[in-house]
């Protein structure tokens, strides 16, 4: 019998947040008729906190080898035939209790492959509130597909935890990329969404991303091509699957945003006190922007932050290189 909604949960080492996932998960209003948990050979006690989860039925599958980050997301796409409706929620994120409920409806009327994303609380470790993702005002959108490729090659953000994927009990029509580390899912949003027959936005803060110093994208940071150079081509990638002349404007608003994103990295891990490293993002991003986009993004950079984190007074995790 196929479900209507699976929720699979990647995970390596997960013992520190792993429970208060599952717990997101028994609350759902609408439950999931599969939630399963797959763990790319943890060393630490994720498999004793999982099989001893009595809040819901929860499947624990071990994998035979370490698959990495994104391989472990592949498997989960392998379940696809099997449901309706799959989520992806990582190890340490969480979704409010009527996340299925809202999201689901949103995808009734989807024929076919479709997706459907919410707005993301940023927390901290302590589940400190850090930012929201957007305005939650509860506008409902469906995008045209030149709306969402547009916005996925300007890296718009879409947290796993805030993603429902229509899958229609057919296989999928792409994978997650493994040479990409840092930004596999920006690339892979893009290629669903070319496949998909509704694509819809909820401005509801229907999920919580973690951040913490041990999150997948801050272990591989400390490398310019994931962190610059990687961005760039997702960024190149996404924009040609929108299968449009991809003129000097456009170009340039596109480096643009690569100077301000790349801006606020060497900014932060000046911050940190790793001046070295900022010299070597701003010294390849610039390249790749030229000096006059960089010079105008690191204006904006400043202006941002004095506003969010001055005037505004938005709290800020100091790990956080991307924010």
């Amino acid at each position: 019998m196929k479900s209507k909604i699976i929720c699979t949960i990647p995970v390596y080492n997960g013992e520190r947040f792993i429970l208060q996932t599952l717990q997101s998960v028994a609350k759902q209003t609408l439950m999931p008729d599969r939630i399963i948990v797959l763990d790319d050979l943890s060393t630490d006690s994720t498999p004793e906190v999982v099989q001893g989860f009595r809040g819901v039925k929860v499947e624990y599958i071990r994998n035979p080898a370490n698959l990495g980050l994104f391989g472990n997301c592949n498997r989960a796409l392998d379940f696809a035939t099997e449901t309706e409706h799959l989520q992806i929620l990582h190890q340490d994120d969480l979704i409010e209790p009527r996340f299925y409920e809202v999201m689901a409806r949103q995808l009734e009327d989807c024929a076919g492959c479709g997706m459907a994303w919410c707005l993301d609380e940023r927390i901290d470790e302590n589940g400190r509130r850090l930012s929201v993702s957007g305005r939650p005002n509860g506008r409902v959108q469906v995008l045209s597909m030149d709306q969402f490729l547009r916005t996925k090659a300007e890296i718009g953000n879409q947290a796993f935890c805030a993603t429902l994927l229509k899958t229609d009990c057919r296989e999928t029509p792409c994978r997650f990329r493994t040479d990409i580390p840092i930004l596999a899912d920006a690339v892979f949003w893009a290629h669903w969404g070319a496949h998909c027959q509704k694509i819809v936005t909820v401005n509801l803060p229907l999920a919580k991303y973690r951040w913490h110093g041990d999150n997948a994208t801050s272990s591989r940071a400390p490398n310019i091509d994931s962190l610059i150079v990687d961005e760039w081509r997702a960024m190149q990638i996404n924009e040609a699957l929108r299968k449009r002349n991809a003129g000097f404007l456009r170009q340039s608003k596109l480096k643009g945003l690569l100077a301000m994103r790349s801006g606020i990295k060497a900014k932060r891990y000046r911050q940190q006190g790793n001046a070295t490293y900022a010299r070597e993002i701003v010294r390849v991003a610039r390249g790749i922007t030229g000096p006059v986009i960089w010079l105008m993004g690191q204006v904006l950079v400043e202006l941002r932050d004095l506003v969010v984190y001055s005037l505004l007074g938005r709290p800020k995790h100091p790990k956080n290189v991307y924010s």
